[in-house]
């Protein structure tokens, strides 16, 4: 017999029987996996439900000089989180709810104190609205508040709320802001040294907004935000009197757009970073008013703000400035040479440049004239401008004779109301025509009429005796002529007799 057959048959039975014990023993293997996962995972929930806790406040309190640690918890707040001490929220979840008395609920960091959120998401949740309607709620947003104290975020998140910072020290590093659109700003910061970094800033009017301070930033990113950032300053004016070297009050200070009035002054923006991540620069635009009752300052101011600003603006307000400047004198629309006389009831203009060196622009400057002294002859009202000068005419009639002092004059109002006001006087000689002086030129120019005449008969007189004079000479020179024409008649007819003789 062969042995070959009973040898392949062992070997084939071992094979089936190392197989199978493997694959026993894997699914064993599988069995125990599952069980030490779930016995694992077992573990680990009935841990965390053993950490965590839930906590409802109406409001959330942490005295000063009071530190107080939520880790792996839930916290439900009706109303605010008010901490003048230090707290630290990590790995939890915040739900701020609105006030009972209906208002915006604040986590406000008062002075001195200070907020640590670690890996904590803050949110609050709808509410009924309270109208009747079936399903229509509302969502309150809130309002993160630091008021001089300090801020740490890492890695967290908050939604449906906003950061508003009034100085103090805030360090942001990971966060994720969503105002879903319900909300004016991402984050205020007003005087605050902030610095951020890897924040994502989503559905806000405007995501950061700067005033007085440059912010550290890195890694800023913008989601749906009409602008995204502004920077602005805080500015100041101090108006000055440029005589006297003393304040100015009572400003009105403005600030414009072009033609457009923007709501206040205290603030200029630098520069805005628009929807797409443009940078536009900005030009500030400034006016300033004061309101003196008899007139008015008015001035502007254009230029860059970098930073916070104090406007020191001088103001020229000498009213003993102004002045009466060239001084002429017209006659029926003619100027009055030296020496000559205006004739009685003729139209006499005394013409002045008012010149206005300051910044006053008043309401009505009364040019009255002056005769001799007094007034009441005649009074001219004009609207003076700032640092402008004009020509301006009092008008008379020349009712009065004789020689006379012909001037202006003028008062100026002292704005500080002390009581100095400003009286400016200029005077010109003026002589108008007397009656005497009119009969005497009267008379005069009858005798040089006579006079005239008189010449004129005794040129015609010369005339005309010449005249005779050469018809006289004419007519002996014709008689002579015709005498000799005789004569050589008479001897032509002497000869000729002669000759019959002969």
């Amino acid at each position: 017999m062969s042995n070959k057959t009973p040898f392949k048959t062992n070997i084939t039975l071992n094979y089936w029987a190392v197989g199978f014990i493997w694959t026993f023993l894997w699914n064993c293997m599988r069995i125990f996996g599952v069980v030490s996962v779930f016995f694992f995972l077992t573990i680990v929930f009935l841990t965390f439900n053993a950490s965590s806790e839930v906590h409802k406040f109406d409001n959330l309190t942490v005295a000063e000089e009071e530190t107080r640690t939520f880790t792996d918890d839930q916290i439900w707040v009706q109303g605010d989180i008010l901490i003048d001490g230090e707290i630290t929220f990590e790995n939890c979840s915040l739900n701020i709810n609105r006030t009972l008395d209906l208002t915006t609920s604040e986590i406000r960091i008062k002075p001195g104190g200070q907020l640590n959120l670690f890996n904590t998401t803050i949110s609050t949740m709808e509410v009924s609205s309270n109208t009747g309607i079936d399903n229509e709620s509302i969502i309150s947003p809130y309002t993160l508040v630091l008021n001089e104290s300090s801020l740490s975020i890492y890695n967290s998140r908050i939604y449906y709320g906003m950061i508003w910072l009034v100085k103090g020290d805030v360090e942001i590093t990971g966060l994720v802001l969503d105002g879903f659109n319900m909300i004016n700003y991402g984050i205020f910061s007003e005087n605050t040294t902030l610095k951020a970094s890897s924040v994502s800033i989503r559905n806000y009017t405007q995501g950061l907004r700067s005033i007085g301070a440059t912010p550290d930033l890195e890694f800023i990113f913008y989601y749906n935000c009409s602008t995204q950032m502004t920077q602005e300053w805080w500015l100041t004016f101090s108006p000055f009197d440029n005589s006297t070297g003393l304040p100015i009050s009572g400003f009105e200070v403005r600030q414009w757009e072009n033609e457009r009035m923007i709501g206040t002054w205290n603030w200029a923006k630098e520069y805005e970073i628009d929807s797409f991540g443009q940078k536009i620069n900005h030009t500030t635009q400034l006016s300033f008013y004061l309101n003196l009752y008899f007139g008015y300052i008015d001035k502007s101011w254009e230029g860059r703000i970098f930073e916070n600003t104090d406007l020191i603006q001088n103001f020229n307000l000498n009213h003993t400035l102004i002045s009466l400047d060239y001084p002429i004198i017209f006659v029926d629309n003619e100027v009055l040479e030296m020496g000559q006389k205006a004739p009685k009831w003729s139209n006499v203009n005394f013409s002045v440049i008012v010149n206005n060196p300051t910044d006053i622009n008043f309401y009505n400057i009364n040019l009255n004239l002056l005769i001799n002294g007094n007034l009441g002859y005649s009074t001219t009202v004009i609207l003076l401008n700032s640092n402008d000068s004009q020509r301006t005419n009092v008008s008379w009639t020349a009712s009065v004779e004789g020689p006379m002092s012909f001037g202006v004059r003028v008062v100026v109002i002292d704005y500080s109301g002390d009581s100095t006001d400003y009286t400016i006087s200029v005077y010109r000689f003026l002589q108008v025509e007397s009656s005497s002086d009119s009969t005497g030129q009267s008379s005069g120019s009858w005798t040089a009429l006579l006079a005239i005449f008189v010449l004129m008969g005794l040129c015609c007189y010369i005339i005309y005796t010449g005249m005779e004079e050469e018809t006289l000479t004419s007519s002996s020179k014709e008689i002579i002529s015709e005498d000799e024409d005789l004569r050589e008649i008479a001897i032509s007819e002497e000869i000729g007799d002669e000759k019959d003789l002969e």
